[in-house]
């Protein structure tokens, strides 16, 4: 039997064996849900508000099959009373912190202007210095040289900076924020003597120029990293001896930089996506690491950047019983069910024919070639042809791989099918075929579905009055569940 129970207010379970109600479940996590209790029971439910948490929990199975928050209470002239809810998964797609992670784009750095950096004990000057992008041991390197002949000190340098997007989102998700110099990745000439790295310690204002520095230190050779607590972005320039500069050009430096290349912490990550409007604790496997430059980036954007193969977004569990609820990608799910002869449904509406991936070029984005994925494309030939995009990446080279890892998943996936199961008797199966309640099976579970060849992956629920459906696939990693 499933029962209500919302939190604080609610004192009892409310059994919801004479209620209309709807959940569903994505690979999110919990979506939405909806309880109408009919008038002679809606004093059930009288004490419950706006704002209380709704926990569906299952006696058979002695666990909440799902959890989300009340958004909106309607009380019918009839008397009834229906809760609509938001489950844990869409609230926590909702939160969305800035992530900077492994970023080496150096085209992203910018000239910093004379007196922007106050009370620094240096200067930037643009007049005196010239910048640009050149390619250095197979990587683009920013050069800095000199443009004319002029007295160098501190308040004569040049620096670039490279500043976080939408700072006001930006929180910790590791123990400190570094900037280094890979190696073979720093050269000088004339009176340089290497750069001088600081971090940017205060969000910069809206109308202002002016950045806010901390300890300015001196790298004179490469594979060196500088830490600081926390930071909103990193400045460099040239470090030089006081002299004279005769010929333009004589002094100069060059070099290659990364942010933020270390592991993240996994309770940071929740603690951060948590103050930005999140709800669950998030479980990683330690080191975890991420390419990632996103200012609204979500949990499903940070997980799809890992630089783990071990880590997928599809391959996690949902612990709903937990004080919070949590998303745990440290292990897939074991849990394989059966699932009977009954009513399928087959779908290819979300996945596209054909592929391209976009890059990050030097003045602009740019899309790779399309790949065609002609088990899908052979059976659209009357009308038009679907197209998606595999994701935004730093190269070409990088785009160009994860189209063609898309379009081999897509070529190899059997579509994805729904399968309905008739609530009035138990139809779903464990892999033993003992029979369970139609709900036991949850979202990143295993499916044995009557006539294919290999077990499916479970990507969606909904949990209805009459009946329970589920959307499965037969490749995890195909894009269906990723492009909607």
């Amino acid at each position: 039997m499933l029962v209500a129970i919302t939190n604080p207010h609610q004192q009892f379970p409310v059994p919801l064996t004479v209620a209309d109600y709807e959940f569903s479940t994505s690979d999110d996590g919990d979506e939405r849900g909806r309880v109408t209790l009919p008038p002679t029971f809606a004093r059930s439910g009288v004490m419950t508000q706006i704002g209380d948490e709704l926990i569906v929990y299952c006696t058979q199975l002695s666990k909440t099959i799902w959890r989300g928050q009340i958004e909106r209470i309607e009380e019918a002239r009839d008397g009834s009373i229906t809760w609509h809810a938001l489950g844990f998964g869409a609230l926590q797609r909702d939160a969305r912190i800035s992530v900077v992670r492994n970023m080496d784009d150096m085209t992203r750095w910018t000239p910093v202007g004379s007196g922007f950096m106050p009370s620094s004990g240096y200067d930037s000057r643009g007049d005196l210095w010239e910048y640009e992008i050149v390619q250095a041991g197979g990587f683009p390197n920013i050069r800095i040289r000199t443009k004319r002949a002029f007295t160098i000190s501190n308040n004569t340098l040049f620096f670039v900076a490279y500043l976080y997007d939408q700072p006001e989102r930006y929180l910790p998700i590791a123990t400190n924020e570094r900037l280094s110099i890979p190696p073979s990745s720093l050269s000088y000439t004339g009176l340089a003597t290497g750069i001088w790295v600081a971090p940017v310690t205060a969000i910069p204002s809206p109308d202002a120029y002016t950045l806010t520095l901390g300890t300015f230190t001196g790298i004179g050779s490469a594979d060196t990293t500088v830490t600081t607590t926390f930071c909103f972005g990193w400045v460099i320039g040239v470090r030089a001896n006081a002299g004279n500069e005769t010929t333009a050009g004589a002094t100069s430096v060059t070099f290659r930089a990364r942010i933020n290349t270390h592991a993240f912490n996994a309770a940071l990550l929740a603690i951060a996506l948590t103050e930005r409007g999140g709800c669950c604790d998030v479980y990683i496997p330690f080191p975890s690491n991420i390419t990632n430059t996103k200012p609204d980036a979500n949990l499903r954007d940070i997980i799809e950047q890992s630089n783990i193969t071990t880590i997928r977004y599809h391959r996690k569990r949902f612990l709903r019983d937990r004080p919070l609820p949590t998303i745990d990608f440290r292990t897939d799910s074991t849990l394989t069910w059966r699932f009977p002869e009954t009513t399928r449904v087959v779908d290819i509406s979300k996945a596209p024919n054909r592929v391209y991936g976009q890059y990050r070029g030097y003045w602009t984005d740019h899309l790779t070639s399309t790949t065609s994925i002609l088990s899908l494309e052979s059976r659209r030939q009357q009308l038009a042809l679907r197209v998606g995009s595999v994701g935004e990446y730093g190269s070409k080279a990088i785009a160009e791989d994860r189209r063609d890892e898309a379009a081999v998943a897509l070529d190899r996936q059997i579509a994805p099918l729904m399968t309905e199961l008739d609530n009035s008797r138990y139809e779903l199966m464990t892999r033993e075929g003992v029979t369970v309640p139609n709900w036991a099976a949850d979202v990143s579970d295993y499916a044995i579905v009557p006539g294919y060849y290999r077990n499916a992956k479970i990507t969606a629920r909904t949990i209805t009055r009459e009946r329970t459906t589920y959307n499965v696939s037969f490749n995890p990693d195909d894009f269906v569940t990723v492009l909607r």
